[in-house]
């Protein structure tokens, strides 16, 4: 710390009344101790040697403090200015956010029990390349929470390809996105070097090593190899967006890097709506105050490792009573098709009880049914005869009395139920069975 600085820092804590916890003040003092020569602390009667003031410097942790704000269970962590690798910073400084205090913060979050989502908060018109692909496989990799990216008001080139890391990306009507593609600048300074009658002669080790150097024009072949180099980079930011948001390739790559409306960049899947930032900030919590939420093809749209059991089912489009009827016949008669198809299977000969219960009492397709059926021993030839001395009998003599306990069909029944009820081993062999397995 220079003089001056730690000067004015003595004359703003010591000697003038201070609004500070006294606690926190002794722990700034044993920060500072060394270098204003304290010695000892007088506070409330007692006496602090250099020590122990240390000693509470060096054991204080600031709780609670974090570097993004949290808001109803949503860490927004923000994304501003220019992007730039190893910057050193968890937060935005001087027009810049490091890629490194991006990774961090959402680290920090993605561990947080009081955060259940995370908000992208950006306004960046891109920067560096290096970096860049690191935290998007980072992020991908890491990522259980909800996020979403809200554009306030752009979104361009490497800030375009990190807002795609998120579940969702919202825009207002005026922001922009897009500008998908590299570039790089040559500094040519050998007219101004010559004007000033200065030359700076570079002798290097390989035909290429002062490849792009400033003191001279840049030659053709080296104009080339960078434009290559920067279409591959750009082949890979539309390939790594392809991945992230489902886009077309070709359709991106046409855009021939052009800035695009909140329209655009929706028809381009870009961004998944346009909404104002603080419309979208109250849906996104709103969401996360659910339960996980299930698609109809079973994955999950949400993942929040803090909500468990609870499942909300996707509000359906109410049925008309017609559709209604149709589907429960169309049920009905697919349900007396697997049952037909049970009890007919050549693999129910001998099985007949267990086939019931296939048939009655679960759920079990056809085929799977036909599967297990081959696995069961056959039932013995013989069919024992139900009496009333027995307990079963005695128990069960009272249950269904309508019914039949014989090949009989029953008045009104025909086609599927009729071949249902008029099976060789009926209700008597499904007792008989059931007697077996008592034995």
């Amino acid at each position: 710390m220079k003089t001056g600085e730690l000067t004015r820092l003595m004359g703003l804590m010591l000697n003038r009344p201070l609004v500070m916890d006294p606690n926190y003040f002794m722990v700034m003092m044993g920060a500072l101790t060394g270098r204003f020569g304290i010695e000892s602390l007088e506070f409330e009667g007692k006496t602090f040697a250099i020590n122990d003031l240390e000693g509470l410097a060096n054991a204080y942790q600031k709780e609670g403090v974090k570097p993004y704000r949290v808001v109803d269970g949503a860490a927004i962590i923000p994304v501003h200015g220019t992007l730039t690798h190893r910057f050193g910073s968890m937060e935005p400084y001087s027009g810049m956010t490091g890629y490194d205090g991006i990774k961090m913060n959402f680290d920090m979050a993605e561990a947080d029990p009081d955060v259940r989502g995370i908000i992208y908060d950006i306004d960046s018109p891109g920067g560096s390349v290096d970096g860049m692909f690191d935290l998007i496989a980072h992020i991908k990799k890491s990522q259980s929470k909800p996020s979403r990216s809200i554009v306030d008001p752009m979104a361009a080139s490497a800030a375009q390809l990190f807002s795609a890391v998120a579940n969702e990306v919202t825009l207002s009507k005026t922001d922009q996105m897009g500008s998908i593609g590299a570039m790089t600048a040559h500094f040519d300074v050998s007219k101004m070097m010559e004007s000033s009658g200065k030359k700076i002669t570079l002798i290097a080790a390989g035909a290429r090593k002062v490849e792009g150097n400033p003191y001279e024009a840049l030659p053709d072949s080296v104009f080339q190899a960078r434009q290559a180099e920067l279409e591959n980079i750009r082949g890979m930011f539309v390939q790594e967006l392809v991945d992230l948001r489902g886009c077309n390739f070709q359709a991106l790559m046409d855009t021939e890097a052009a800035v695009l409306s909140s329209a655009e960049a929706v028809e381009l899947k870009l961004a998944t709506k346009i909404m104002s930032p603080d419309d979208s900030m109250s849906e996104f919590i709103d969401q996360i105050k659910q339960p996980t939420m299930i698609a109809m093809n079973g994955e999950n749209l949400m993942p929040d490792p803090t909500l468990n059991a609870q499942v909300i089912e996707p509000v359906k489009p109410q049925a008309t009573a017609a559709e209604i009827e149709t589907a429960r016949n169309e049920a009905t008669l697919a349900e007396r098709g697997r049952i037909q198809a049970i009890l007919t299977n050549p693999e129910a000969v001998g099985r007949m009880g267990v086939a019931h219960l296939m048939a009655f009492d679960n759920p079990m397709p056809a085929d799977q049914a036909s599967a297990f059926l081959s696995k069961v021993p056959k039932e013995a030839p013989t069919v024992v005869a139900p009496t009333n001395t027995t307990d079963f009998a005695t128990a069960m003599k009272d249950e269904d009395p309508d019914v039949p306990l014989n090949d009989a069909v029953e008045p009104g029944k025909t086609g599927v139920e009729a071949s249902l009820i008029k099976d060789d081993d009926s209700v008597d062999s499904m007792l008989a069975f059931c007697r077996q397995g008592d034995k």
